[in-house]
């Protein structure tokens, strides 16, 4: 379709469904929404440059800072992309709104839109729910994909608490010694 006819038939003709309309062929059609996708993260973080005080960093929410994390249970349920707000571990391959800040995630990223594109149902992401928002434990490529081809919601397991780990001192235990505790799910 040329821009003149794109124009022309307005919105409906980009998006159908939540997905941009493509070329018809999956394989570029993914590829094009991870150019996309890497588009937006370079312009957001020029903008970031442009307009320091607009109040916004552009990496991720993380919970590294949380010293020790315990969750319970969890639950599978449809949460608004929206109220992801970070995730669980750090990560330099995606910035502010999931957005890819490096072509090291664009294989896997693509096989994701890929398969969006195709109709494949994918796994549920897994996330921890904060007074916040939600920090995806494991789904950050899910959840790029999803926002960058409009959908508004994804399928989530749902922890559905994060305290502080409860502290198992022995007796014989020196202060100050350092304790691990994993994340279980």
């Amino acid at each position: 379709m040329t821009a003149p006819v794109y124009r022309a038939l307005g919105p409906l003709a980009r998006r159908r469904g939540g997905l941009r309309a493509g070329t018809g062929v999956p394989v570029v059609d993914a590829r094009a929404d991870f150019d996309r996708a890497r588009r937006a993260e370079v312009v957001g973080r020029a903008l970031l440059r442009l307009a320091p005080r607009s109040g916004g960093s552009g990496a991720l929410p993380t919970l590294d800072g949380v010293g020790a994390l315990s969750w319970t249970g969890r639950d599978l349920r449809v949460i608004p992309l929206q109220a992801i707000v970070g995730t669980v571990e750090a990560t330099a391959d995606f910035g502010a709104g999931f957005r890819p800040t490096t072509n090291r995630v664009a294989e896997r990223w693509q096989r994701v839109a890929l398969a969006h594109r195709r109709g494949h149902a994918l796994p549920p992401i897994t996330v921890i729910e904060r007074a916040d928002g939600y920090y995806v434990v494991d789904g950050r490529h899910r959840v790029s994909v999803a926002r960058a081809l409009g959908q508004t919601d994804i399928e989530a397991w749902v922890g559905h608490s994060l305290r502080p780990a409860v502290s198992t001192d022995a007796p014989g235990d020196r202060p100050g010694a350092q304790r691990t505790t994993t994340l279980s799910t």
